[in-house]
């Protein structure tokens, strides 16, 4: 699971490990009997969609494994060439998957239709496909994959035609101190200018249950962000915490780092002792008592947290909407693929990044006036790239994209960085032992639980880049090759 992931546990599976391929059956199947239908109008657009389908779960596989096998057609029980079939290189899968969505591309119609797909969806597909592999294949020397500048141009091209065409814009009211968050809180996204695509819930059809995770009896699984987070999000001047000693006012108290700090700081972890929904917000460890709540970190999450006291009760029937492909996601893979490319300009800046710093009062980011953060995770790269990576992290954060992008990167060594959380200030613990509910390291910030394991994060960039695949399908089928390093 993701725990074992980021702890460096990670063993081969016997059987499982995301190795199946039934949804690709379903789509191949459909694609294989779909001429059968004599709406050619209608045919061609459930074909996009299968394809669209077909190029995300090939998505999937390849940042997984790498090499996987190809199969665009259905497979009987009786093919056994087919059924013992070798992995196909990533650079064919890729091609592969190239040809699939731009066909989606081609025929999915252009209406923005809540909850369907469109063309749109499948441009914002491509250019996260496209950024990915331009930047794995840029950065992941070791596997040698050719035409990195080739997927970074698409990446280009699939993000340019859906800012140029689509329509859709970065959603704001106006009021820098809560449009951010609210994006997050809607309980009903229909007509949010800002979402391509989300999957939408319905009380007693489909529900979810992250204001439960968050808010509820389940917040005691320990949902909390690092200071690393934290510590990622600009002052209100726009310069890093390093280089701003006149906003950044330290950690006098466990309220002071927040204060003068771009407004999605405040919209995305919860400002210490501000009084929300029940309670007011102190940090709380594992076995001290302190609290219903378990916050390890001390820096509680208050993105998704609907201002809504029925939502997190309704437990796994929340109604709360869930983005999926989102305007925002657009520029910044603009911006990045631009600058991987060594071709991004202050216009193209002014026309993805410095829409998002808009939404929230924050200054533009300025080409010109860039100076490299001392405390940079990526002291070695350009400070455009660097500083793009942060806005990236800060606009995207929560949302599922820290750990593909620290993969894409060739960043998995800093997964073996410490977790740190809030600084401990004993005036406003006067409840805490120190040894008994909370540990602290030697600067007195809290330290997670899991930092206390015997042998920390470990992360083993000979293999950890790639997963395993699971024993029984080696013997199985004898053509398929385990990933590099696993036993």
């Amino acid at each position: 699971d993701l725990a074992d992931e980021l702890r460096g546990t990670r063993i081969v599976p016997t059987s499982g490990g995301n190795w199946v391929w039934e949804d690709l059956r379903n789509i191949n199947f459909y694609l294989e009997n779909s001429v059968k239908c004599s709406d050619e109008k209608s045919r061609l657009r459930y074909d996009a969609i299968a394809y669209f389908f077909r190029a995300f779960f090939y998505f999937d596989k390849v940042k997984r494994f790498g090499d996987v096998p190809w199969y665009d057609k259905v497979i009987n029980d009786q093919d056994t060439e087919a059924l013992e079939k070798a992995r196909s290189p990533r650079t064919e899968i890729m091609e592969h998957i190239l040809e699939d969505i731009n066909k989606a591309i081609e025929h999915l119609p252009t209406e923005k239709t809540v909850n369907e797909l469109s063309k749109w969806t499948a441009l914002a597909l491509k250019a996260r496909i496209c950024l990915h592999e331009g930047t794995f294949r840029k950065y992941h020397t070791e596997f040698n994959l050719p035409d990195a500048d080739k997927f970074l141009k698409e990446a280009v091209n699939a993000s340019e035609e859906l800012i140029s065409q689509s329509g859709y814009k970065i959603y704001s009211t106006g009021n820098p101190d809560k449009d951010y968050r609210n994006l997050f809180c809607d309980l009903d996204l229909a007509g949010n200018p800002e979402m391509i695509y989300y999957k939408k819930y319905e009380l007693g059809l489909l529900g979810n249950r992250i204001s439960n995770l968050l808010e509820g009896e389940e917040s005691a699984l320990g949902w909390s962000v690092s200071k690393s987070l934290v510590d990622s999000y600009l002052c209100e001047c726009g310069k890093p915490i390093s280089l701003c000693k006149e906003h950044f006012l330290g950690h006098d108290s466990i309220q002071a780092e927040m204060l003068h700090r771009d407004p999605r700081l405040c919209q995305t972890v919860c400002y210490p002792g501000k009084d929300l929904l029940r309670e007011s917000i102190l940090p709380s460890i594992p076995g001290s008592g302190m609290s219903t709540s378990n916050i390890p970190t001390g820096y509680r999450i208050i993105k998704f947290w609907v201002d809504d006291p029925e939502e997190y009760l309704r437990y796994q029937q929340g109604i709360l909407d869930a983005p999926i492909f989102r305007y925002a996601e657009a520029l910044l893979i603009y911006a990045e693929a631009k600058a991987e490319l060594g071709e991004c300009t202050q216009n193209d800046l002014d026309k993805s990044i410095n829409l998002l710093r808009k939404r929230v009062g924050m200054p533009d980011m300025i080409m010109a006036n860039l100076i490299k953060d001392p405390l940079s995770d990526f002291p070695l790269l350009p400070v455009l790239i660097d500083e793009i990576r942060r806005e990236r992290r800060v606009e995207l954060a929560l949302e599922s994209f820290r750990y593909d992008d620290m993969m894409r990167w060739k960043a998995g060594k800093l997964f073996e960085n410490p977790v740190r959380g809030m600084k401990y200030v004993a005036s406003q613990y006067p409840k805490v032992v120190l040894g008994k509910h909370i540990q602290i390291d030697d600067e007195g910030f809290i330290l997670p639980y899991w930092n206390i394991l015997p042998n920390g994060r470990t992360f083993d960039e000979s293999k950890h880049y790639y997963f395993p695949l699971p024993t029984e399908e080696l013997v199985i089928n004898p053509n398929l090759k385990q990933n590099p390093g696993w036993k």
